[in-house]
């Protein structure tokens, strides 16, 4: 796991040295071990190295092909590394080097932007091709590693992150009004946006091709609607337990201590029993908080000491938690208002200590139909569909003053499309209910929503399906890891995800429905699987969020920040939030009337992080 920068004047002026090396050191926990740069007049090339694979100085990078043509910065793992360099050896090519990033240049010389579709892992590189004089920029298909680009007429510079751009003073600093209104409503920035103007996300499974002169070609090697031909048959739970066997024997494939972040979960705890298959001795990892809504160590030590597994607890107090708070903003360089960011930066603290890979349990519920809203927008989306003519009636009556559940469930009922109802009831923040605060007009989160569906997503026969897309193309990629990756990354930790190989993905989307939810269980298929290990009193139980209580913070020890930051703050002071309006929320916050640590959690994340960057 490392951070990229890089660096293409189209007008064929040198790259600056000193501003490329500022950008470059800017990524410098993500890469602790090592770094390098390459200059070639318009181009330009950095690199922070975090060292898992081929430990010695040959594997540096930005890594050069034996002929010189080819050039590589390169952020990630490609798990299958070791078949494709057989592969490519039976074909003629040798190596220097026991590191996959030389796979990839000699992939890339066998069979071109073809070698994507090859490759089985997390990644988001830039590839400089002498021949041709043009810069490939990819990210891997579920979009694990992130990778952020800005490109005009001049220009193209991209990043792992987006700190690394405020080194190239030429480059426009504007807040995008479109991400911000977005975030406002789902918690974090989804792609293509990025909360600076001008600066996009390349989309998961896809490569930008451009050229010295600036031509430009963007493509998706990969999406839900083109797969490679995984086909879920036969048995579902033989099938999964093969595929998710293979994909965590991949991931532990390391030079350097491997470990797992257990929750005591149904997916971590899966994968923490896979591993014990692979390996004699399994360290994980957890941390507990004081407050007992929130603590899922038992479970956790449970699991571990059932599994055999060598276990590491730490026990968090609300003054630890809110230490860490403060901390968000200085390891997430946009705005990012999910609160579970907290503890994940504590778990990933506590599990550097001792390791410097971690393998988790992300994606599971998105594939599997873990989340119980999935159950709960099925049922209220024929009810929506049959209200249709009462939607204006309905919509009115949600403005009226009514009890809160019924509001909401009023509102619900008003939406116009599965989209703007999965946008409603996703999560705390409802547009509807805050429409009145954001002064700018704003995209709806609906119809964001219903575009990135109409982008290719394969049709389904279950609405619960429809709602698992969504996830897997915005919640997962867009929130949940960019948590892991910027949480793990400010430690040097790689975090690396068995459920998000393409193979398992591919094979659970296939499935139908009632081989994920067997008997109408959710998340019954991983539940069978999990049985072979585990006793069924620690499978069967209330699913627990990763959380922290910040809704009491708001009403106590964070009354005064909170008040501060929303009041003082950006966003009232240039007119994009109603001071009015909020100041009626906090304080019916702080008396406890509703609950709105949603929204004032995102508007304090965006503050600190605001205040953050202009210093």
């Amino acid at each position: 796991m490392c951070g990229i920068v890089g660096r293409l004047n189209f007008d064929g002026a040198p790259v600056a040295e000193a501003a490329l090396t500022r950008a470059r050191d800017a990524l410098s926990s993500r890469g602790p071990d090592d770094c390098g740069i390459h200059l070639e007049g318009p181009l330009g090339l950095g690199h922070r190295r975090l060292s898992v694979l081929d430990l010695s100085p040959r594997a540096r990078q930005p890594m050069s092909d034996g002929a010189g043509h080819l050039r590589i910065t390169y952020n990630g793992e490609i798990y299958n590394y070791r078949e494709l360099r057989g592969e490519l050896e039976r074909l003629g090519h040798s190596f220097v080097t026991t590191s996959d990033t030389e796979v990839i240049l000699a992939a890339y010389r066998a069979w071109g932007l073809a070698s994507l579709k090859r490759f089985n892992g997390m990644f988001a590189f830039g590839l400089w091709d002498g021949a041709t004089r043009t810069l490939h920029l990819a990210r891997d298909r579920i979009g694990v590693k992130p990778l952020y680009f800005f490109l005009d007429q001049s220009r193209l510079v991209f990043a792992s992150t987006l700190r690394p751009f405020s080194a190239f003073t030429d480059l426009p600093r504007e807040l995008d009004e479109e991400a911000l209104g977005l975030y406002f409503q789902l918690l974090y920035i989804p792609a293509p946006w990025s909360i600076w103007r001008g600066i996009r996300k390349l989309m998961p499974g896809s490569c930008l091709s451009v050229s010295a002169d600036g031509a430009t070609r963007e493509h998706a090697y990969w999406s839900l609607s083109q797969p490679h031909g995984v086909v879920a048959h036969g048995d579902p739970e033989a099938g999964l337990h093969a595929l998710l066997s293979s994909s965590v024997a991949h991931r532990l494939v390391s030079d350097v201590p491997v470990g797992a972040f257990l929750s005591g979960g149904i997916d971590s705890s899966l994968v923490a029993a896979l591993m014990r298959e692979h390996l004699p001795e399994v360290r994980t990892f957890t941390i507990g908080f004081a407050e007992k809504g929130y603590d899922e160590s038992g479970y956790a030590r449970a699991v571990a000491g059932h599994l055999g597994c060598s276990h590491t607890e730490v026990m968090l107090s609300p003054a630890d938690l809110l230490s860490l708070a403060d901390a968000v903003p200085e390891h997430y360089d946009e705005p990012f208002a999910d609160v579970s960011a907290i503890p994940t930066l504590a778990l990933s603290r506590m599990a550097r200590e001792h390791v410097t890979v971690a393998l988790s349990g992300d994606g599971g519920d998105e594939l599997l139909c873990g989340y119980p809203y999935y159950g709960h927008l099925a049922r209220l989306d024929p009810l929506r569909r049959s209200l249709a003519p009462l939607r204006p009636m309905l919509a009115a009556a949600g403005r009226v003053g009514l009890p809160y559940r019924l509001t909401m469930g009023l509102r619900a009922l008003a939406a116009p499309d599965a989209p703007s109802l999965f946008a409603y009831m996703r999560g705390a923040l409802k547009a509807q209910d805050y429409a009145s605060l954001l002064v700018r007009p704003f995209i709806p989160a609906g119809a964001f929503l219903a575009d990135r569906l109409a982008a290719g997503v394969p049709p389904a026969d279950d609405i619960r399906q429809r709602y698992m897309d969504l996830d897997l193309l915005t919640y997962l990629p867009d929130d949940i890891l960019v948590k892991v990756d910027r949480a793990s990354m400010a430690f040097g930790l790689e975090a690396r995800n068995p459920f998000l190989d393409w193979r398992v993905v591919e094979y659970c989307r296939a499935l139908p429905m009632a081989a994920k939810c067997p008997g109408g269980q959710p998340k019954g298929l991983a539940k069978k699987l999990l049985a072979r290990y585990l006793p069924r009193d620690l499978i069967e139980r209330p699913k627990m969020g990763f959380s922290v209580p910040i809704r009491a913070w708001f009403r106590g020890e964070l009354r005064a920040a909170v008040t501060d930051a929303v009041l003082g703050g950006e966003l009232v002071r240039a007119g994009r939030v109603d001071a009015t309006v909020a100041r009626h929320l906090l304080d019916e916050h702080a008396e406890g009337k509703q609950n709105h640590d949603g929204m004032l959690w995102a508007m304090m994340a965006f503050e600190t992080w605001h205040r953050r960057n202009n210093d």
